[in-house]
């Protein structure tokens, strides 16, 4: 494919700073942040609605040491869930791109919670997927999307996508948790019933006067939280909107620079320039059969791989950027997120003679469910992910064997816990059973005989099935062994196992399931800004790629829910930031999110002074200070501690600027101007912890003491970085109490970090102390294990020339 220039194209244009092509959590959460950061940005989707598969999904993101597990008291130095991805991801492991999305993921859902209209729930008692595999966690490593009213999108809310009528019940989303809780217990709790009957009430109000549901949750949830953001940001969203090829235009040394797309609405070609780059979220490639027959084992003819993900969903993103010279990653471990899929006939005049692609995802790991081939043999643990699942079946069956197998249950769990598309009690199913979409046997040998499953073997699998079950222990595939697999399963069940059940009651019934997925894995090889790179691994300037067309951070595999969305909404956050530096008035823009993020370097100097000199002393310090490089932050003077000194803050854009400043002052005659007045001076060097916001004047920060405490504290070998991660983790709710004004790692001397507190009082200080000790936030969990026995404290307050008042 060719690709225009700029300068060549000739149809109607738009100018924006940053195109964003797609429109699911990828795409909304860069064009969203990128907004906060001063650019301009339009979004393009070709769909008739905008959420793609995002508004069909969960709405979970997998973001180890978030902020509301911190808030629950679950810490951990980043190195943990770095050692579980290391351990789970193999050869596949990038430990470049998987501490940055570890670094940032946390940044991420702090600056959705505070500056949009996103806000999340917590995941604390989510496990991940393999519990025996080392540093897994059995909860504190996912957010969720919190639930979302329709009606604050206005308008807007009627192009959002619905979610997938088939998991829904009429049209309405269930929330995972305490929700779908609820409406399996509908029949056995008056406290369940009544709230899943005021759900129905507000659900049909909601048809009547909107045509859809307003109360939002899961993937819909998490769309409209970005779009309400998005649309009050002034993001232009289009719908109907494909794109037709990428716009470039030659750089200096003839490399190819992506400066925007040619689009088509409403049959008429349109150019949207844009000078900061495009970002390229288009879904992956699961309903591309091309791409799929290639890269997709198990379906050679592209037609054998049955998606949920979004119809629209047809790898455009990925041949957009092969035509400007990226690389598909073609070596990840599997090359889709799999998950056993089941195709419902579709009943409406609109859609009738399609199907739809139901992904098994609740009920597999419930007591009294088994899976077996047409050979009537189970291949797996049930209750473990989708993902495994699938590559159990793909593994028990012999080359050229269709990829398809049965679930089958008794008439006590079908009506507990409905099969698929089929819902539990009071539900009816006989349309399901007339459909062909459900199988039905008085006996098993007539379920057998009527799903074409191999009679005699199936009652002799049930049979062995019966009996682990009555134990509470499975021998062949250790289901119930794991924190998730229980997690799956019936807390509440009689038996000892919670994800076993006799299968005795009949009749019983079977749903044919077949391979699909979730999404693609496979996408364009990026590095750690979602930059795409091209066959040399160079950056493709002005070319990003994010959700499912940027290649997994996972390597193609798949170790914990949620670990789709939370890269997807983490490299869209890194990518608009990318995008923003590039903007040559970056740096002088007064939007507020646009200050500096690169950590600060600083010299903290101590004067000691003679008794009645600190006036003198202060009014020479602004003077020395406006005549060098690097600025004056704070100047104070010591109260409690050592007395009569004077300590100077000062701070610097780079280490070269500060070592040269250092060096004048040295060699100055007169030192700060007080030469002649000081009888000793030390410097220290520092640079501030990577994560925290640079050290400004009261006037802009709104930090004000009076009263400073300065804390200086010895830190072990090896004790560096996890003390800068623990801080990362707990500053957010001391900060609640008393603002820390920076924490600082020294650069000379013995290891060591210095952190400075702001305080109204003397006695504000020991009440914001005691009361951070009492409410367990402080100090940093675990982070006294890295710390020596050299701890110093002065109280300082300060000058008239401080900038830190």
């Amino acid at each position: 494919m060719t690709t225009p220039s700029i300068d060549t194209v000739a149809a109607k244009a738009w100018d924006c700073d940053l195109l964003v092509v797609g429109s699911g959590a990828g795409a909304l959460s860069t064009a969203v942040t990128a907004t906060h950061l001063g650019l301009k940005v339009i979004v393009v989707e070709k769909d008739p609605h905008y959420g793609g598969t995002t508004a069909w999904s969960g709405g979970w993101m997998w973001i180890p040491r978030n902020p509301f597990a911190i808030q629950a008291g679950i810490t951990e130095p980043i190195e943990k869930p770095l050692s579980y991805l290391r351990h789970e991801l193999g050869e596949q492991f990038d430990e470049t791109r998987a501490r940055t999305f570890l670094t940032h993921g946390p940044r991420m859902v702090r600056f959705f919670q505070e500056h949009t209209a996103l806000q999340f729930i917590d995941g604390n008692l989510i496990p991940d997927f393999h519990g025996k595999t080392e540093d897994a966690a059995l909860g504190g490593r996912s957010v969720c999307a919190a639930p979302f009213n329709g009606r604050l999108l206005g308008q807007h809310v009627k192009q959002l996508k619905t979610p997938l009528y088939e998991m829904t019940f009429l049209g309405m989303g269930i929330a995972s948790g305490a929700d779908i809780r609820h409406f399996f217990n509908a029949l056995r709790s008056w406290g369940s019933f009544f709230h899943v009957a005021k759900r129905v009430t507000r659900h049909l109000l909601d048809l009547a006067l909107h045509g859809r549901g307003m109360q939002l949750v899961n993937g819909n949830a998490l769309v409209a939280g970005l779009a309400k953001s998005a649309f009050d940001a002034g993001v232009d969203i289009r719908v109907n909107s494909p794109v037709v090829r990428l716009v470039t235009e030659a750089g200096a040394d003839g490399a190819q620079k992506v400066r925007g797309a040619v689009v088509m609405h409403n049959g008429e070609e349109q150019v949207i320039r844009a000078k900061r780059g495009v970002m390229l979220a288009t879904g992956g490639f699961p309903h591309d059969p091309q791409r799929k027959s290639q890269l997709l084992p198990h379906d050679p003819t592209g037609q054998q791989h049955f998606s949920a993900a979004s119809r629209g969903n047809t790898g455009d993103g990925l041949r957009l950027g092969e035509s400007v010279g990226a690389v598909v990653a073609n070596d990840l471990k599997h090359a889709a997120a799999m998950a056993p899929v089941s195709l419902v006939p579709r009943r409406n005049k609109t859609e009738e003679g399609t199907t739809a692609h139901f992904p098994h995802l609740i009920e597999r790991g419930k007591p009294g469910l088994i899976a077996v081939t047409r050979f009537g043999k189970r291949f797996v643990n049930e209750a473990d992910s989708y993902h495994d699942f699938m590559q159990g079946l793909i593994q028990a069956l012999s080359e050229g064997e269709p990829v398809q197998a049965w679930l089958v249950v008794d008439h006590r769990f079908i009506r507990r816990w409905g099969l698929g598309a089929v819902k539990p009690a009071p539900v009816p199913m006989h349309g399901m059973l007339a459909n062909g979409y459900l199988k039905r046997g008085n006996t098993l040998a007539e379920l057998a005989d009527a799903c074409g499953i191999d009679a005699a073997a199936l009652q002799h699998t049930v049979a062995r099935y019966n009996t682990q079950a009555d134990i509470g222990y499975d021998g062949e595939f250790a289901k119930g062994q794991t924190a998730y697999n229980r997690m799956q399963g019936d807390a509440t069940h009689a038996g000892r196992n919670p994800n076993m059940a006799p299968i005795q009651d009949g009749p019983f019934y079977a749903v044919r399931i077949v391979a699909g997925s979730l999404g693609t894995f496979a996408g364009l090889r990026c590095n750690e800004h979602a930059q795409v790179l091209n066959a040399q691994g160079q950056p493709i300037d002005g070319l990003y790629a994010g959700g499912n067309d940027l290649s997994s951070v996972m390597g193609g595999n798949y170790p914990s829910g949620g670990i789709t969305l939370g890269p997807a909404m983490t490299f869209g956050y890194l990518a608009a930031h990318h995008a923003a530096r590039l903007s040559p008035d970056f740096a002088s823009s007064e939007h507020p999110f646009l200050k500096r993020t690169s950590p600060m370097y600083y010299e903290l100097a101590t004067m000691t002074l003679p008794f009645g000199t600190a006036a003198q002393a202060a009014a020479n310090v602004q003077t020395f200070a406006a005549q060098g490089q690097g600025e004056l932050l704070g100047c104070w003077f010591t109260d409690i501690g050592v007395l009569n000194q004077m300590i100077v803050l000062r701070g610097f854009d780079d280490l070269a600027t500060l070592q040269a400043e250092r060096n004048r002052t040295q060699h100055n005659a007169s030192p700060f101007g007080c030469g002649d007045i000081f009888q000793s001076l030390e410097q220290h060097s520092y640079q501030g912890f990577p994560w925290m916001k640079p050290v400004r004047p009261s006037a802009e920060s709104g930090i004000n003491g009076p009263v400073y405490e300065i804390r200086t504290y010895g830190i072990k070998p090896g004790g560096v970085q996890p003390t800068i991660d623990l801080w990362e983790q707990a500053i957010p709710a001391r900060d609640k109490i008393s603002p820390c004004v920076v924490a600082m790692v020294a650069l000379d001397g013995p290891l060591r970090f210095t952190n400075i507190w702001a305080y109204p009082t003397i006695d504000a200080r020991s009440k914001a102390r005691a009361d951070a000790v009492a409410q367990g936030i402080w100090p940093p969990k675990g982070g006294p294990a890295n710390l020596t026995t050299h701890m110093v404290s002065t109280i300082a307050l300060p000058t008239a020339v401080s900038p830190l008042k």
